[in-house]
């Protein structure tokens, strides 16, 4: 059975504190198994990009000494073999 992080129905930045948060708390208790991230197909789009979807497997590709990153048939969800734990993002300056 895989660990779940659903990042439904968010914005990115949301959905990727949420995911790191997570993430690093599975990692901490010591799961080693692979993560189903559901973030959905991209109900919402900008410039006809998934937004989550594309900005998460890009987040993904930039840390692979973090995290092993495993797409599935189906283009709502990515797997993700913890390999250490992720630094959460700086905030933005308002």
């Amino acid at each position: 059975m895989y660990n779940e992080i659903d990042l439904h129905h968010m914005n990115f930045d949301d959905a990727l504190r949420v995911f790191i948060t997570k993430y690093n708390s599975l990692y901490k208790r010591g799961e080693r198994r692979e993560i189903m991230v559901i973030h959905g197909y991209g109900s919402k789009f900008l410039d006809s990009t998934p937004v989550i979807r594309t900005k998460i497997r890009e987040y993904f590709q930039r840390n692979r000494d973090c995290v092993k990153m495993r797409l599935d048939m189906n283009p709502g969800v990515t797997y993700v073999m913890p390999l250490k734990p992720l630094p959460l993002p700086k905030k933005k300056k308002k």
